[in-house]
């Protein structure tokens, strides 16, 4: 009975197995197609890539991997100046990510969509600033922050993003409401008008924030004496603000050194606008409160001195 038993209980470990194993091996296939499509992409060859996903969708369809490759396809064709290709994807990827997206639900459990709309809404603004029609670009990313009011934070900034790297520099620095404070206060950027700012837009799970922490406090010291202002803005990503209150303050001491001079401000609103999707975001304000520098990069500590050292001039 017993040796029965214990038969049986092989039989359906060993089709568990099997079945965990396919389906391993059916998403590391899905992966394999991306990863191929990217890779032809980062060697500026978007005709392979192109036939990568052409092939991906005759096997499999339209599904979550052939939308991200869409995406993918829109901002190499962007990348390689190729704006009719770049409007062709851009498009394919804004109809079948829009058409997938009509509730909160739908925005919380399907990532793929929400990354794509992103892309798409970005790339055919890039089109419409390479017409040299920067007006109806911005008019597009406005007009779609409305349409998408509801959607996640991350697709919302993106779009701001896209905006500031457009048209933010030049412009006033728009102001940062600070929910809450780490370390010196924050008086808000409009506050140290008549001194140079720095904005360094981080998270402290970001790995690339934590590879420019040693570039940040060597400026900070360097820079601080000669009259210029620093603050690092962050924003809450959990609902257990406490809790991540406390994880941010310990990477800020531990990682940063926490510089005493720099204020953490939280900030959703501030980040948002700022469009800091991708961290870290640098932002460099003028003596007279105007953005001279938006970048959503890391740096290298010798050209971030030498873009503070524009601002000193």
């Amino acid at each position: 009975m017993l040796s029965g038993t214990l038969q049986a209980m092989t039989v359906q470990l060993r089709l568990l197995f099997g079945l965990a194993l396919a389906t391993y091996y059916a998403a590391a296939q899905q992966m394999e197609d991306l990863r191929a499509l990217r890779l032809k992409l980062s060697a500026g060859d978007l005709p392979s890539a192109e036939s990568i996903l052409e092939i991906h969708r005759g096997a499999k369809g339209e599904d979550a991997e052939y939308l991200m490759g869409l995406a993918w396809l829109a901002r190499g064709a962007a990348l390689t100046a190729d704006w009719t290709a770049a409007s062709t994807h851009a498009q394919r990827a804004f109809d079948l990510a829009s058409g997938q997206l009509h509730s909160k639900a739908d925005y919380d459990s399907r990532r793929e969509a929400v990354y794509a709309l992103g892309t798409a809404l970005e790339v055919k603004a890039q089109v419409l600033v390479a017409a040299h029609q920067e007006k109806q670009a911005l008019r597009s990313l406005e007009d779609a922050l409305k349409a998408h009011a509801e959607a996640p934070f991350s697709l919302r900034a993106r779009l701001w993003k896209r905006w500031n790297e457009i048209a933010l520099v030049g412009k006033a620095a728009p102001a940062i409401q600070p929910e809450e404070t780490l370390g010196a206060p924050f008086p808000g950027v409009e506050a140290w008008r008549g001194r140079p700012v720095v904005l360094f837009f981080w998270a402290e799970w970001c790995g690339d924030c934590k590879a420019q922490a040693a570039a940040l406090q060597h400026v900070v010291d360097r820079y601080t004496p000669r009259g210029v202002h620093f603050a690092a803005p962050t924003r809450f990503y959990t609902p257990d603000h406490k809790a991540e209150r406390q994880r941010v303050l310990e990477v800020w001491q531990k990682v940063y050194g926490a510089p005493s001079s720099v204020p953490v401000p939280f900030s959703d609103a501030g980040l948002l606008r700022y469009g800091a999707s991708a961290t870290p975001t640098f932002v460099l304000i003028d003596a007279k409160g105007v953005v001279r520098l938006y970048s959503p990069t890391r740096f290298t500590e010798e050209r971030l001195a030498r873009e503070i050292d524009k601002l000193l001039r």
